[in-house]
């Protein structure tokens, strides 16, 4: 036996000398063979050759060569025709220039975007950029669908360098300048894992703020916290105790970062300060966490029990820890430092300025059966579960009003519509007063003016050039 090895020992080095020097002539990615490729890529190796019968290939993994593959089957199988007449033509068989909609001569790559409904330039957006016009630029779960599908779109910010960030049901998305969208965070599944990337586990997140460095803080509802995603997309536990269930502290708790508790935190922004603000939702507070990342209680005095012992919440100005709010939903800073707040239940956008609070906008009426629509004087105006309010570079305070389907405006003291149709739910992109929505969760707007709006009901991030 220890002969025989000793065989083999002399022969294999042979074989190899061959078959390095069968492959010396192939350049970097090339192969004759799955073995040339190995240690090339990353994960399982493969020699892709297209046709198949080819004598080089290409280096790529085995899920990159079955999907070559399958596209290869499909453009052999295809057509490529101009079927409308614009000049360029489309099918699975083409290559270079394709139109995306080969049956409509007012689409095809390079034509002028237009307010119509359309991806006229074929670039993967529709109505964008275009002045006076509602548009998508991700999502949806039925024609057209927009890049990709997202699965519960919830939150949206605009980063300092113009970046939007979208938070889906378990994941982050980064949209860039050029509409590029790439997932940065969690997956499929719920969790709290603090882990690096698709690796990384939420549950529920929502709002986000993102700082000068490109830190995005997220607001996680269901994990009952706040956290911290790098630029190199590693997340990890900000504040509160990133469980689903409470501990022995309970769901509501002042104190260092990793003692205290929150309950359903939904959105947050950056205080004049630097610190961040919170919407402590299902506990009714408003609640800043420092430089120092200790936690503090700045606005609300949360429920009271009612005589069946149930708590409840209320409506009251005064002194922010006397005042009281119902199911608060959306926080907004403004240039003066104030604090904008859209208080859900209490169909109405309120202030927190010089330790008080006071009604910015609507007639509040406590109780989630109530609320309705009205433009106009900002006292008299009427709102419904507004859940998201920001702030234009204008000074404009926009509100995302879910239960109206509509996006609200607010400055120089009135109140007006400015996309979407009140009460009646649906999707049509198009001229701004005739676009409709299915309940608006969230509304970011640029420092270009553009106001970003995650239309939940149609799983999608809209976009309204005012």
């Amino acid at each position: 036996m220890k002969k025989l090895w000793q065989r083999f020992s002399l022969i294999l080095p042979v074989l190899g000398l061959g078959l390095l020097a069968a492959c010396s002539s192939l350049k970097e990615g090339e192969c004759r063979r799955d073995i040339n490729c190995k240690g090339k890529v990353e994960g399982l190796a493969a020699c892709y050759k297209e046709p198949l019968d080819a004598e080089i290939g290409k280096c790529m993994t085995v899920k990159e060569a079955r999907a070559a593959l399958a596209a290869y089957k499909k453009r052999s199988s295809g057509k490529c025709v101009d079927k409308d007449g614009d000049g360029v033509r489309g099918g699975t068989a083409c290559t270079g220039i394709v139109d995306c909609n080969d049956d409509d001569p007012a689409i095809k790559p390079g034509a002028t975007e237009v307010c119509d409904g359309k991806d006229n330039n074929c670039d993967g957006n529709i109505n964008e950029g275009i002045k006076g016009c509602t548009g998508t630029m991700l999502g949806g779960k039925q024609e057209p669908v927009v890049k990709f599908m997202v699965t519960l779109p919830s939150g949206v910010e605009v980063a300092p360098n113009g970046d939007v960030w979208i938070s889906d049901e378990h994941r982050i998305y980064r949209m860039d300048a050029k509409t590029k969208v790439e997932r940065i965070a969690g997956s499929n599944k719920p969790g709290n894992d603090d882990k690096k990337g698709t690796l990384a586990r939420l549950d529920r997140p929502r709002g986000m703020a993102v700082d000068g460095a490109g830190n995005v803080f997220i607001a996680e509802c269901r994990n009952n916290c706040i956290r911290k995603l790098a630029p190199d997309g590693r997340l990890t536990r900000y504040a509160g105790f990133c469980r689903g269930e409470p501990d022995d502290n309970g769901l509501d708790l002042e104190g260092n970062w990793d003692t205290a508790r929150f309950w359903c935190p939904i959105d947050l922004s950056f205080d004049k300060d630097g610190s961040l603000v919170v919407v402590d939702m299902l506990n009714s507070k408003i609640k800043r966490i420092g430089k120092d990342r200790k936690v503090s209680t700045i606005a609300g005095k949360g429920g009271h029990e009612d005589d069946d012992g149930y708590t409840v919440f209320g409506y009251s100005n005064g002194p922010a820890m006397k005042a009281e709010f119902n199911e608060p939903a959306g926080i907004a800073v403004g240039k003066g430092g104030e604090i904008y707040i859209a208080d859900s239940k209490n169909h109405c956008i309120r202030m927190l300025k010089d330790g008080k609070v006071s009604t910015f906008a609507g007639a509040c009426e406590n109780g989630s059966d109530k609320g309705g629509h009205k433009d106009g004087p900002a006292a008299k105006a009427k709102f419904k579960l507004p859940n998201s309010v920001d702030v234009g570079p204008d000074g404009a305070v926009w509100v995302a009003d879910t239960g109206n389907h509509c996006i609200r405006k607010i400055q120089g003291g009135e109140v007006s519509t400015v996309s979407g149709t009140p009460n009646q739910q649906g999707y049509y992109d198009g001229k701004m007063a005739s676009a409709l929505f299915n309940g608006p969760q969230a509304v970011a707007v640029g420092a270009n003016g553009y106001v970003y709006v995650i239309d939940t009901g149609n799983y999608r991030l809209r976009v309204l050039v005012p």
